[in-house]
């Protein structure tokens, strides 16, 4: 009887055990040509979770484009990743242990992002402050096509990114959506509308491949194209209607229009998608998904946590937007 008792405790703690290591990060370090700003390595993350449902994340992390922006601790955009950096995550969508979180079991890739690019460098620029490695589409493909080769047969994606890595998401989506044909695909956007001054240079600075509209207008065009040529996926973003930190990189860009106004008129051109919504919150908060915030935040009545929710399952959604804002 003793020796059942204590094969059962074994059994329990190697349970237990192989439960801890399943949520912990793990650390992909993919080299070659995959490198942050300042040329140190580039690492992403993964958490093994159901192997059918795939959260794909791209991280936040403020971005340069000129000598004053892209000198060294500058403050504007992260430069290196460091240690554990997943494990800075614990909150929103990632809180494994929050019964109320809709993503909680999914198989998680954290595209983690130091090049100051959206995601979507692919130059070497020599700065007066500095050279600096822009190779954020370096990074993520590298990310990705790991992901590819690893998880063979998901039945559920969710591609999303906050701030900076809002962008890099949609960017990426159609990438992910065209090797996965057929899989249920959300694309979230947090945080990253994506209205820049229509003179800004930027882009052309990183060298972004496939760029056809002006900078205004560029990250709502990667929407337009995204949900046309994949109807069946669904597209959104969210925002508060004052977001700080992306005024604050709206002005850096050189633009003279209101934020919001030029916010509200982005959003309004895509909710005439049919597979497209928005979710509008009153405010000045950035980045609703990796903050607990994600479960208290509601616009008149409706809990931003349950329209997600509903957004990923695929029931009907509809556009929601702060009456006071």
């Amino acid at each position: 009887m003793r020796k059942l008792l204590f094969l059962a405790v074994i059994f329990l703690l190697l349970s237990v055990t192989t439960v801890a290591q399943a949520q912990d990060w793990m650390a992909v370090t993919p080299g070659g040509n995959a490198v942050c700003a300042r040329g140190t390595p580039y690492t992403f993350y993964f958490r093994a979770g159901d192997p059918s449902k795939l959260l794909i994340f791209f991280e936040g992390g403020g971005a340069c484009w000129n000598d004053a922006t892209c000198a060294p601790n500058s403050g504007l955009f992260d430069e290196v990743v460091e240690g554990g950096e997943a494990s800075n995550y614990a909150q929103g969508i990632f809180a494994t242990a929050n019964p109320e979180n809709p993503l909680a079991g999914y198989t998680t890739i954290f595209v983690s992002y130091c090049t100051g690019d959206y995601h979507l460098g692919t130059k070497e620029v020599a700065y007066s402050t500095g050279t600096v490695e822009h190779k954020g589409n370096v990074d993520a493909l590298a990310a990705l096509n790991w992901t590819f080769a690893n998880y063979k047969h998901p039945t559920d994606i969710v591609v999303a990114g906050c701030s900076a890595g809002a962008i890099g998401s949609i960017y990426y989506a159609p990438t992910v959506a065209r090797h996965y044909r057929g899989v249920r695909l959300t694309q979230f956007g947090d945080a990253g509308v994506g209205v820049i001054n229509p003179d800004w240079g930027g882009f052309d600075v990183w060298g972004v491949r496939n760029r056809r509209a002006s900078p205004d207008q560029y990250v709502s065009s990667l929407y337009t194209s995204a949900s046309r040529s994949y109807p069946r996926d669904r597209f959104a973003q969210y925002t508060t209607y004052n977001d700080a930190t992306q005024t604050k990189y709206y002005m850096l860009t050189g633009a003279v229009t209101a934020w919001p106004l030029a916010m509200e008129a982005s959003l309004a051109g895509l909710q005439k998608r049919t597979n497209f919504r928005s979710f509008v919150d009153a405010g000045s908060e950035h980045c609703v998904t990796t903050s607990d915030r994600f479960y208290s935040e509601a616009v008149d009545g409706l809990r931003f946590r349950d329209w997600f929710a509903a957004l990923v399952a695929g029931a009907p959604v509809d556009n929601v937007h702060c009456s006071a804002c």
